[in-house]
């Protein structure tokens, strides 16, 4: 994702496509991404759609695999608009559930309509993961079904707070 594209604003609202996916007559495809990537505005650029489709691609396959990906590049070059787009491709796909939108700061939270790593692992203080019984319940429950964590502004997390999440996970 090193590629700049002027002609694609980073920052541009995800427009609903014309697409529609009847999941009650099929699971979906790889028709399924072709279809949602040619009614996509504003479309994808090479890198960015290599992106989307390693993971889209990925969500429909019958493989327990995990997948494990960094999408890196300078300000600018659309990471935040691939996972919009992901995130809407999750929503017309019926796998809401499959997936989580985080960042570590509020406001880049809210750029991908997510929520804070701290919000969406109960993390407490700096050294602490709340776990009260209550909280606790909700934690797992939240994250049950989840295969996907999608982290908006990754370069802010250091090597300890990454370490914390995957304790948390």
């Amino acid at each position: 994702m090193n590629s700049f594209d002027p002609d694609i604003d980073a920052n541009a609202t995800i427009h609903q496509p014309l697409f529609e996916f009847d999941s009650q007559h099929s699971p979906p495809s790889q028709q399924t991404v072709d279809d949602f990537l040619a009614e996509l505005d504003p479309s994808l650029n090479d890198d960015q759609e290599r992106a989307f489709r390693i993971i889209a691609e990925h969500s429909i396959e019958k493989t327990t695999e995990p997948l494990r990906m960094f999408i890196g590049g300078p300000g600018g070059t659309g990471k935040s608009y691939v996972i919009g787009c992901l995130n809407q491709f999750f929503q017309v796909t019926n796998q809401c559930r499959r997936f989580r939108l985080c960042s570590y700061t509020g406001v880049a939270a809210n750029n991908i309509n997510g929520m804070t790593l701290h919000s969406a692992l109960n993390f407490g203080s700096v050294n602490t993961i709340k776990t009260n019984s209550v909280s606790h319940r909700d934690l797992i429950a939240m994250w049950e079904g989840v295969d996907y964590l999608f982290i908006d502004e990754v370069s802010m997390i250091g090597c300890a707070f990454l370490y914390r999440i995957s304790l948390a996970l």
